[in-house]
């Protein structure tokens, strides 16, 4: 596989449609939300056990991105939990 530069990596996703699907490992989900939560917790908990065995500025940002990820998909699992009308 050749190496690609970023910005041949960002032209490549910048023209991928985006088809608003998600996917998500558990295939048995009634859930969602709380799936969609549980696999981005999964995804943190894998990359900080990654950057603690092998240190590193590649591994801590990849950590922080899943990290993220899981703060937000908690956020729409709160929000997905709370009725429309009780938010205001």
């Amino acid at each position: 596989m050749l190496p690609v530069d970023t910005h041949e990596l960002h032209e490549l996703l910048d023209s991928v449609p985006d088809t608003r699907d998600v996917i998500v490992r558990r295939a048995d989900a009634e859930d969602l939300a709380q799936a969609v939560w549980e696999a981005a917790r999964d995804d943190a908990l894998e990359a900080w056990a990654a950057w603690s065995r092998r240190p590193g500025r590649d591994g801590w940002a990849v950590f922080v991105a899943a990290s993220d990820r899981e703060d937000a998909a908690f956020t729409a699992l709160g929000r997905a939990a709370v009725p429309s009308t009780a938010r205001g």
